[in-house]
């Protein structure tokens, strides 16, 4: 459940602005197909909205570029923690948007995700 310090929820405020000009950035870059290396189940703390919606996915990627490798985190929406250890298997492949100017920036988008086994957040 959200905390009630004031600095928590403005620091929760900025993140989500600069999560969203990430989002808003990463639309116009190029995509490329990225490999599950791992998962996480992580606890959501203090940004859960319910009790029932007590974890999240972290799930580790790579992608290959001109011969190099890169990679990044993509998060899921909140969940339960048995649907989240349900879900967190396997290595699927995920679209991902990378800065063309530097590939270590890379951004997962829902939208470029529909059929992943899990809802993503953008960024």
């Amino acid at each position: 459940m959200a905390g009630l310090n004031p600095i928590d929820a403005i620091r929760r405020a900025v993140a989500e602005r600069a999560r969203r000009k990430r989002v808003q950035l990463a639309a116009g870059w190029p995509q490329a197909t990225a490999h599950i290396n791992g998962w996480k189940v992580l606890p959501t703390g203090d940004a859960a909205k319910s009790f029932a919606q007590t974890d999240f996915i972290e799930a580790r990627f790579h992608f290959l570029l001109n011969g190099e490798y890169y990679g990044g985190y993509a998060r899921s929406v909140a969940m339960g923690r048995r649907e989240a250890e349900k879900l967190a298997v396997g290595s699927p492949e995920i679209h991902i948007r990378y800065n063309p100017v530097n590939p270590d920036q890379a951004v997962v988008l829902a939208e470029d995700n529909p059929s992943f086994p899990f809802a993503i957040i953008s960024g």
